[in-house]
């Protein structure tokens, strides 16, 4: 019977190319709505850009917790954020202000994909 050593040095935690990217796929949107907030307010439309900082701003932190140790509730966080950021324009009501509202669409659906792609690997052994 083959025992463990004791002794030995814990493994690091595995990480996939899938899961990295991602992570990086995560981040790069989270920039991108931090970007998106900055370009909105420059242009005097405050309510979506405030709309877009605080989510660009949590799926930054949030990608960044989870890059360093996995937890599926950060995901499931990822997830939810970046379903309000999909709604954001119809249930704060900017809609009508194509710009904003294409760049909460476009970034809200890559955010809420990676983390639902995230959570499916994150299942598999």
């Amino acid at each position: 019977m083959a025992h463990a050593n004791p002794h030995a040095p814990p493994s690091a935690p595995e990480w996939r190319t899938d899961e990295i990217l991602l992570g990086a796929l995560q981040h790069a949107a989270g920039v991108a709505l931090v970007l998106a907030a900055w370009i909105l307010i420059l242009v005097d439309v405050s309510r979506p850009g405030a709309s877009a900082l605080l989510p660009g701003l949590l799926v930054l932190g949030l990608s960044t917790a989870n890059q360093l140790r996995f937890r599926v509730v950060l995901e499931r966080a990822i997830a939810l954020t970046g379903a309000w950021t999909l709604l954001a324009p119809w249930m704060l009501g900017f809609a009508a202000n194509d710009m904003a509202t294409w760049a909460h669409v476009t970034l809200g659906c890559v955010i809420l994909a990676s983390a639902l792609a995230s959570l499916r690997l994150a299942r598999k052994p």
